[in-house]
């Protein structure tokens, strides 16, 4: 299965890291990619908290691109209250090119905006199943959609589908907006949201999006 590789992880750990020191400092928390998280298949002590995301793919057979409002993260939480410390695991699930014949599933694509919006999500479901956090209002924080999405889901070619756990989570996925709300910070620091993250693996929300050769998926 794919697995995002060296400086994508990097920016999701560097993320992540910035956005949980804003509302838990004196806690060490740590985020790893894991590609056998399965839903709903949680050792002792341990939560669950899925998201529906925007992301693009590129073929690294024929090099097309396409995008998808139908992307799955999964995450696995747990917090060791006694030692202070707590562990996400993280599964991205793939898609692969309806184009080619027995192509390899590909690793999403995310904006710089994306990721952060994201693991906002993930630091709220955090802040409510591992410390008890009550929030008049847990919805999520919508993946910004680049590109008009038209036909349905592809679901023969979604990693996701095809192992029988693509969820329809209820997300509204908006056009993009100057700022992106953030998490409540605890430590008077600048909010993380939307964090410059120079990368090449990612692609920024500023640049064009690229054309899609066939058919546009979501």
């Amino acid at each position: 299965m794919p697995a995002a590789e060296g400086q994508d992880v990097q920016v999701w750990q560097k993320v992540f890291q910035e956005l949980i020191h804003e509302v838990r400092p004196w806690h060490q928390w740590t985020l790893t990619l894991d590609n056998s998280l399965t839903p709903n298949t949680l050792q002792p002590g341990w939560t669950q908290y899925q998201q529906q995301v925007f992301a693009r793919f590129t073929c690294s057979w024929c090099s097309r691109n396409w995008a998808s409002a139908h992307v799955q993260v999964l995450c696995h939480m747990h917090w060791n209250k006694r030692e202070s410390t707590g562990q996400v695991k993280m599964r991205i699930f793939a898609q692969r090119c309806q184009k080619c014949s027995e192509p390899p599933f590909e690793v999403p694509e995310f904006t710089e905006e994306n990721v952060s919006r994201i693991l906002n999500n993930l630091v709220f479901r955090i802040l409510k199943k591992c410390y008890g956090e009550g929030f008049k209002s847990m919805q999520n924080i919508p993946t910004i959609k680049d590109i008009s999405l038209k036909g349905p889901h592809d679901t023969d070619n979604c990693e996701a589908c095809l192992q029988g756990f693509c969820a329809q989570c209820e997300l509204d996925l908006v056009k993009p907006s100057p700022m992106s709300p953030s998490l409540p910070t605890r430590t008077g620091s600048t909010p993380a949201s939307g964090v410059p993250i120079d990368k090449p693996s990612l692609t920024r929300s500023s640049t064009a999006v690229d054309a899609v050769t066939g058919h546009t998926r979501v």
